[in-house]
């Protein structure tokens, strides 16, 4: 298969990136992209080889994204790249990114792995070491995967938000399991949370990098038995403060569902006619009458005129208020 033939060259790249050396051309790397027209800025570029100086104007996003992005709630993200404007402006860029030819712009280029560090040199107004390698889609996927890999500093929700993007752009399962380098039932579960999870909702809790799988399927598991929902969710985090670090915000989020639970747990119960219960917790009161024994016959009775006597009960319930009930 294609892909496996040019492992290789693609592992060969991410080492280049991480220790700062030029792989060893071969034949795949000095061609031009299967899409580009020969003689292009792009073809000529990608076939120089080794570390080159890129224009950051010139690079392009590209793929699913594999972190979240930098909006005013999500600072862990921003202040990263702050933390890598001040290191570059220090001591220089150390690891390059990967950038591949665009295929429809010639003399741009679309960012692989790499976009914080562009991002940063951007704001340095410095151009990005970069090394260019014509890969399709599928290679360049299984590149920043493997990238991603090798750094593991993604939090689980980043990982799942990033394989839900890669199916949602039309890839296999089995390349999401190999860009992950995961298992069908990983893959499962960061679905799941992906799915369950409002995206919006996950966007204003944030990457949460202390937060392992367990606390993000607790919410997803949440969400899917209707215990919270995304307007009960962005009240409760409106209450935080900006400044409130990603775990702490979904930390919040999860001890809620704690106190509600414990709420429920103290529910008080009792049974003012025999065979009969009445259950009161802070958000409902629910009435149950068992069908068994003697009792059988008034639960028949009481399934065909509950509905005369809750409008009655509820008549009663107007006239003693005085009308403020309606």
């Amino acid at each position: 298969m294609a892909l496996d033939k040019n492992k290789a060259g693609i592992m060969a790249a991410i080492t280049a990136a991480t220790e700062g050396v030029a792989p060893k051309q071969t034949q795949k790397s000095t061609r031009a992209h299967r899409t580009l027209p020969k003689g292009t800025v792009g073809s000529v570029r990608a076939g120089l080889g080794g570390i080159q100086e890129i224009d950051t104007a010139l690079i392009l996003p590209w793929g699913p994204q594999d972190r979240l992005e930098l909006t005013a709630v999500n600072t862990d993200e921003a202040d990263d790249v702050q933390d890598l404007v001040e290191s570059i402006r220090t001591s220089g860029q150390q690891v390059p990114v990967l950038l591949r030819p665009a295929a429809d712009r010639d003399g741009k280029f679309e960012v692989v792995y790499g976009r914080r560090r562009t991002l940063a040199c951007q704001e340095l107004g410095i151009p990005v070491k970069a090394l260019i390698r014509t890969l399709d889609d599928r290679e360049a996927l299984m590149a920043k995967g493997l990238e991603n890999a090798s750094r593991q500093d993604l939090s689980f929700y980043e990982r799942a938000r990033f394989a839900q993007a890669i199916l949602d752009q039309g890839h296999t399962r089995e390349e999401a399991q190999q860009a992950l380098s995961i298992s069908k039932n990983t893959l499962s579960q960061l679905e799941r949370v992906a799915r369950l999870i409002p995206d919006l909702v996950g966007v204003k809790i944030g990457p949460a990098p202390g937060a392992g799988r367990p606390k993000w399927m607790a919410l997803a598991a949440a969400f899917d038995a209707g215990q919270i929902n995304e307007d009960s969710a962005f009240r409760l985090l409106a209450t935080q403060d900006i400044e409130t670090p990603s775990d702490a915000r979904l930390e919040a989020v999860l001890n809620s569902l704690s106190k509600r639970g414990a709420a429920e747990a103290r529910a008080v119960e009792r049974s003012p006619v025999a065979g009969t219960a009445v259950k009161s917790t802070g958000s409902s009161v629910t009435l149950t009458v068992k069908r068994a024994g003697q009792n059988k016959a008034f639960a028949e009775w009481f399934d065909d005129n509950i509905d005369r006597l809750l409008k009655e009960s509820y008549q009663t319930f107007k006239n003693e208020a005085g009308g403020e009930g309606g």
